[in-house]
């Protein structure tokens, strides 16, 4: 299905986060199964449409984990309503452009921001780079994914990469033919029941 012909509403319906505490991966990757496009960031591999979903599942998280790399590169886009937690051994940021800094909270290791969460937060996303996305799999793994790629790829199996076994079922595939990507959601097993 065209992501284009549903509504905000009905995908948010679609990326519903369940009551108990989700750990989300939400990231774009190209053909090749890199996150960073010709510029060095995501911006060259995004569309519209990309943005929208983006939107949608970004409105209801608690925390967005992102790597220091990633907001060096792009820039600060803190989440609507949750703390953004940035990843960072060093706390090297670019804090003169940062629009909200009591909204963000870095920190020197995953496990450092693990032990930081709240009971109250639930929904968790990550955003920030391949190599953040990565060992958060290793540590604690990912309970969704939602994966924009580019071209007709709704067949592709998740990248090895990404270092998440079969323990992941693809549960929704939208796509957007006028940018060539396409929308993959992918769920824990034990989740879908």
């Amino acid at each position: 299905m065209e992501s284009s012909q549903l509504t905000d509403l009905q995908l948010s319906e679609l990326y519903l986060w369940p009551t108990t505490r989700t750990f989300r991966l939400n990231m774009v990757l190209d053909q090749s199964g890199h996150s960073q496009g010709v510029d060095g960031t995501s911006n060259t591999l995004t569309s519209s449409e990309d943005r929208r979903i983006l939107r949608v599942i970004r409105q209801p998280a608690d925390v967005v984990i992102s790597g220091a790399k990633s907001i060096r590169a792009e820039g600060w886009f803190l989440p609507p309503l949750g703390r953004l937690a940035v990843l960072s051994r060093s706390g090297n940021l670019p804090w003169e452009s940062c629009p909200d800094r009591s909204r963000v909270h870095v920190y020197p290791s995953i496990s450092a921001l693990i032990h930081s969460l709240k009971e109250h937060e639930t929904h968790i996303l990550c955003e920030g780079g391949l190599e953040v996305a990565q060992q958060l799999a290793q540590q604690i793994g990912f309970d969704e994914i939602a994966l924009t790629r580019m071209g007709r790829t709704s067949d592709l199996p998740l990248p090895e990469a990404l270092g998440i076994g079969e323990e992941v079922k693809l549960c929704e595939v939208l796509t957007d033919t006028k940018h060539n990507m396409t929308f993959q959601f992918w769920r824990r097993a034990e989740a879908q029941q």
